[in-house]
C-alpha cells in the first residue's frame, strides 16, 4: 500500500495538482485578509470567515466558476495531508506520541480543507444554507451535561494550536523550504518574512477563536462561540478594533502571497 502511494506521490501530474492546492489555500486567505481590511476601513462592512468569503467570490462576475476551481484544486491540498498522514511520520516507530500528534494534525488539517472544498461546491451547486459550524456545535453541546466542559477543553486546545503557530512563525519551523537553486535569494528572504507574518496571523486568529470558546464555556453563552468570522467580528468591536482587524487582515494577505511563492518554489517531499 505504502509503496503504491509513494509511486503516486512522485507522479509529476500529482505533484502539480498538489501544489495547485497550495495556491488555492493561499487564495482563500488572501481574500479573507482583503475583506478584513475592507471591514476595518468601511464601517458598514463586517469581516468574513471562510464561507462568507467564498460567498463574496461566488457573487462576482464568473464567480461561481472561480469558486468551483478553488474547490477542485483545494482537494490537491487535502491529498497532500492524506499522503503525509500515511507516509511521513515515524518510519522506525510510528506509535511514538509525537508521531501520533503529527498524524492527528495532518488529519485535522485535511478534514478542515475538505470542508472548505465542500462549502465551495455547496455554494456553486446551491445545496442549501450554511451555519457557523462551531457555533452550531456549541449550541448542541450546551444541552449536554458536560457540554460546557467540552467547549472549555476545545477552546484550550484551539488556543494551544494557535500559540504553536505563533511560536512556529517565530522560529521559522512552519515555513517551507524553497528550492534554493531556483529561487532568487532576495525573493526567498522576502517570502520567508511574509510567510512568518502570515503564519503568526493565523496563530493569532486561532488564539482568539480559542479564547472566545473559553469565554462561551465560562459564561454559558453559545453566542460567544464561533469560528474565524466570529473572532474577527468580535475583535472589530474592541478598542482600536479597526487596527487589530487590519493587522490580522494584512497578515492573511501575507500568508496568501507566501503560499503562491511556495506553490512555485516549495521543496516537494513526502518521506
Amino acid at each position: 500500500m505504502k509503496q503504491w502511494l509513494k509511486q503516486v506521490v512522485t507522479n509529476p501530474w500529482v505533484k502539480q495538482y498538489i501544489m495547485l492546492g497550495y495556491a488555492a489555500k493561499g487564495t482563500v486567505y488572501l481574500f479573507i485578509g482583503i475583506l478584513a481590511i475592507q471591514a476595518a476601513m468601511v464601517g458598514e462592512r463586517q469581516a468574513s470567515g471562510t464561507y462568507q468569503t467564498l460567498t463574496f467570490l461566488s457573487r462576482q462576475p464568473l464567480g461561481k466558476l472561480f469558486v468551483c476551481l478553488l474547490a477542485v484544486t483545494l482537494i490537491g491540498y487535502v491529498l497532500r495531508r492524506l499522503f503525509q498522514t500515511i507516509l511521513t511520520p515515524g518510519k522506525s516507530n510510528p506509535w511514538r506520541l509525537t508521531c501520533i500528534f503529527q498524524r492527528l494534525g495532518y488529519i485535522i488539517s485535511g478534514v478542515s480543507y475538505a470542508g472548505v472544498a465542500y462549502s465551495a461546491l455547496n455554494l456553486v451547486l446551491e445545496l442549501g444554507e450554511y451555519d457557523d459550524t462551531i457555533e452550531d456545535l456549541a449550541n448542541q453541546l450546551f444541552d449536554r451535561a458536560i457540554g460546557e466542559w467540552l467547549i472549555l477543553l476545545g477552546g484550550i486546545a484551539v488556543t494551544i494550536i494557535g500559540l504553536g503557530y505563533v511560536y512556529g512563525a517565530y522560529t521559522g519551523s512552519y515555513i517551507s523550504d524553497f528550492q534554493s537553486n531556483d529561487i532568487h535569494h532576495k525573493l526567498e528572504r522576502w517570502a520567508t518574512l511574509i510567510g512568518k507574518l502570515g503564519v503568526a496571523a493565523r496563530g493569532v486568529a486561532f488564539v482568539l477563536t480559542g479564547i472566545f470558546l473559553i469565554e462561551a464555556a465560562i459564561a454559558g453563552n453559545s453566542e460567544l462561540a464561533g469560528g474565524l468570522q466570529n473572532a474577527l467580528r468580535v475583535v472589530a468591536t474592541k478598542p482600536l478594533g479597526w487596527l487589530w482587524l487590519s493587522l490580522i487582515g494584512l497578515g492573511f494577505i501575507c500568508y496568501g502571497i507566501y503560499m503562491y511563492v511556495a506553490t512555485i518554489y516549495r521543496r516537494y517531499a513526502v518521506r
